[in-house]
């Protein structure tokens, strides 16, 4: 049913679906869609849910992780980016889908959120104390999570040419490259 919605979304955007067109493209009878959903909405919903949460736990730093675990080198990009990258490559119809044209209102901010709480995080234990930062923290964050999810837009729009790994690496690059004119001292 996930693939069904996904794609009839693709085609004529999700407006225009209805419940007799997912059962009929996913060849299921509309009792069995009843049985697991209420309406069209109770899918995506579910269906958005469980990939953003996917996304954040691909994302989330190791529990005992300390700013000694940062990247020292900018050709070995975190685990984390790298397991973003790859739920992404996994998931790749979903994103193009629900980033693209046709895809859910909201979607690209609640997982720009998602992206802008770890990013925050990160920079809390990479430079706990404000007064190193050079502008406002938030700002930083917000600039350097608008440029993570365009990297990540730019790789599902160009049917992503380059390997997870490759990926995590130009982003960590970009990162640092931006990142180091905003903090004073060693982070």
């Amino acid at each position: 049913m996930r693939d069904a919605l996904l794609s009839l979304m693709d085609s004529k955007g999700f407006d225009h679906v209805t419940v007799r067109d997912i059962t009929q493209h996913a060849e299921i009878n509309r009792a069995t869609f009843y049985l697991h959903y209420e309406d069209k909405f109770d899918l995506l919903r579910k269906i958005v849910d469980g990939m953003l949460a996917e996304f954040a736990a691909a994302f989330q730093l190791p529990p005992d992780f300390e700013v000694t675990d940062f990247v020292q080198d900018a050709n070995t990009p975190p685990e984390s980016f790298i397991r973003q990258f790859q739920h992404i490559a996994e998931h790749a119809a979903f994103y193009r889908v629900m980033l693209g044209p046709n895809g859910l209102p909201g979607f690209s901010l609640r997982m720009e959120t998602i992206i802008r709480e770890s990013l925050y995080r990160r920079s809390v234990i990479a430079q706990p104390n404000d007064q190193q930062v050079t502008m406002p923290r938030d700002i930083i964050v917000r600039y350097v999570t608008s440029a993570h999810l365009g990297i990540i837009m730019y790789w599902l729009e160009n049917d992503m040419q380059y390997s997870p790994k490759y990926m995590a690496t130009q982003l960590i690059r970009l990162h640092e490259r931006g990142s180091t004119h905003f903090f004073k001292g060693n982070a």
